[in-house]
């Protein structure tokens, strides 16, 4: 490479400058770019802008940019937008942006976009087959409801990049629609090349097709791959075959300090339990097993068989059975409450023992225990003193507790 230098291969030369920057010997870096740039080489100026960018020599950053720019590059021309941006001139690192997008740097693009109000740069970068581009424009097409749109945009993404990512998008896109036999074969894709959140949706349009015991083989191995929602999902599979202990296990395992969540829909789409059946998942259900049991009595008005389910939990000391209990008292009190005013309508079943207790003394218990949304309940109870700033920030602590935790759950 060193003979080459001499006789003034310039590419060479910056070769040079690249070796001994990653020896770390900066100093000689710097002086075989500067030799590549005043011989015009467009990577010499680009590496020296940026070394004197580095050390603070961002007048001499910007000349340097400026020659590469004037020569077509649009790696100067985001250096000189990244120098206008940091100087407060945001019209030209518009202009620079606007000026290497034009010439089809689909990173310009995006820096234009995302600073934008309408999706004409996303749309631009989408065209030139960006992901990041594509997979923001369908969003903000579903957001909006413009779901025709969004679904020729996702089709072209799994076309142009054949990424598992865009056939979940597009699978969970024509699931919501109905279309659920063409959803089926983009999740099963999806899930087959490892997309593990396509597993969990695949199993989803299993269960909605009456096919729950292959749903349950997806369900396992999301479960399986760590996701969240897939142990809670296949959770309540077993639960409504009343495989109950099971079912507690993995509930435990998807459990945040905020407790379980149930899909609803997955629920409603499993073939209905008679009372008696209800009864018996009731009678063998554990923690867990509980709240849900609750959570889902609840969503049909059964007021009192929450209550009942939601008290047996919160009695063992479970966290979101006492947030949850605490929100039911606030909305139809306690069942001596709702006997006396008829503020719920009763359901036949077991009879819920009177209880004069408070919600606060559920939040403040289940906060104690380290729930987040029972530490925003009682934020709200004592706003404006100083115990409300208090579990404010206990109540962020927590989610950012959790937050962490998924990513790890995640890697």
């Amino acid at each position: 490479m060193g003979e080459k230098a001499g006789t003034g291969d310039t590419a060479a030369v910056v070769g040079l400058g690249v070796a001994a920057a990653r020896s770390g010997n900066v100093a000689e870096a710097e002086v075989w770019y500067r030799a590549a740039a005043d011989r015009g080489d467009v990577d010499g100026m680009n590496l020296l802008a940026l070394l004197c960018e580095e050390r603070g020599g961002f007048a001499e950053a910007s000349r340097w940019y400026g020659r590469a720019a004037a020569a077509g590059d649009t790696v100067a021309m985001h250096g000189l937008a990244r120098l206008a941006r940091r100087d407060g001139r945001p019209a030209d690192a518009e202009r620079w942006y606007r000026e290497a997008a034009d010439l089809g740097d689909q990173d310009a693009m995006l820096a234009l976009a995302d600073s934008a109000t309408d999706d004409e740069w996303y749309r631009r970068a989408a065209e030139s087959g960006n992901p990041r581009a594509l997979a923001v424009l369908g969003t903000r097409l579903r957001v909006r409801g413009e779901l025709a749109e969004a679904e020729r945009w996702l089709r072209r993404a799994v076309e142009t990049t054949g990424e598992p990512f865009f056939m979940a998008e597009l699978g969970s896109l024509l699931a919501a629609r109905g279309d659920l036999e063409e959803a089926e074969g983009w999740h099963r894709r999806a899930a087959s090349e490892g997309h593990v959140e396509a597993m969990g949706r695949l199993g989803a349009v299993l269960v909605a097709r009456g096919r729950a015991g292959e749903a349950e083989e997806w369900y396992r191995q999301a479960a399986g791959a760590g996701r969240r929602s897939a142990m809670s999902d296949l959770a309540l599979v077993l639960l409504h075959r009343g495989e109950v202990g099971e079912a507690e296990d993995w509930w435990s395992r998807a459990a945040t300090s905020a407790g379980v969540e149930v899909d609803h829909d997955l629920w409603a789409a499993l073939p209905p339990l008679d009372s008696r059946a209800l009864e018996r998942r009731e009678r063998d259900a554990a923690t867990w097993g509980l709240v849900v049991l609750g959570l889902l009595a609840r969503r049909r008005d059964d007021v009192d068989g929450a209550e009942r389910c939601f008290r047996r939990a919160a009695g063992v000391g479970n966290a979101q059975a006492m947030y949850e209990l605490g929100m039911l008292l606030t909305r139809w009190g306690s069942a001596t409450t709702r006997a006396t005013t008829g503020t719920a309508a009763r359901r036949p079943g077991r009879r819920v023992e009177p209880s004069s207790d408070q919600p606060e003394t559920w939040f403040t218990r289940a906060a104690e225990a380290g729930h987040p949304d029972a530490m925003v309940s009682l934020s709200a109870l004592h706003k404006g003193r100083p115990e409300g700033d208090l579990w404010w920030q206990r109540a962020i602590e927590a989610r950012q507790a959790d937050a962490v935790a998924a990513s790890h759950t995640a890697d």
